[in-house]
């Protein structure tokens, strides 16, 4: 009788610890930016099978009516692309709607590129200006678009967003409540 409670025992962890493993754990990916100046409100997060869109502004523009933007776009189907390829595919979406496009390369490999374009107002889309990066995640791709809507601002604070954008972090952990503690913000997408 004393054995066969040691063995019932034994396969209950057994059995314990395989439930455990084969579980499909949930992790969070998030990204963490540390702001220019004060932290922007978001104005439109949503979260779909495998994309998610975060959007943010500046606390003095109005929602229907920015002329900054910060977006989030993490794309987990993208696992395993080149992010160069990616981001090539998301300027071709933008030339077809304003062939007068400027792109200034700044970085570009596989892992992780950045471009800045500029193109001015046409009956498809208004005047623009963006620093695009596409980042590999834990999960999939990152883009991350800085969008300004006056060229002539974005001149005087392209080089500033550059570096912020450069600088965004991917965080991933296996609990929600395992964030990092800074002054920096972050985003779960």
């Amino acid at each position: 009788m004393k054995n066969l409670h040691g063995i019932l025992y034994k396969l209950i962890i057994v059995f314990f610890i395989t439930m455990v493993c084969s579980l499909n754990v949930q992790a969070y990916e998030s990204v963490i930016i540390k702001y220019p100046e004060r932290t922007w409100v978001s104005i439109y997060y949503q979260k779909e099978r495998d994309e998610t869109i975060a959007q943010f502004i500046p606390p003095y523009d109005y929602r229907d009516n920015w002329s900054q933007s910060l977006v989030f776009h993490s794309y987990k189907w993208a696992r395993g692309q080149s992010c160069s390829s990616f981001m090539n595919n998301l300027l071709a979406n933008v030339s077809m709607q304003n062939d007068k496009m400027r792109v200034q390369m700044v970085k570009d490999n596989i892992n992780d590129s950045i471009v800045m374009w500029c193109a001015p107002k046409n009956k498809y889309m208004s005047e623009q200006c963006e620093i695009l990066r596409v980042t590999r995640g834990h999960e999939g791709l990152i883009s991350i678009h800085y969008i300004n809507r006056s060229m002539e601002d974005f001149t005087l604070r392209k080089d500033q967003w550059l570096n912020v954008i450069r600088d965004v972090k991917v965080y991933y952990s296996y609990y929600r409540w395992d964030r990092v503690l800074s002054k920096a913000s972050v985003y779960e997408l």
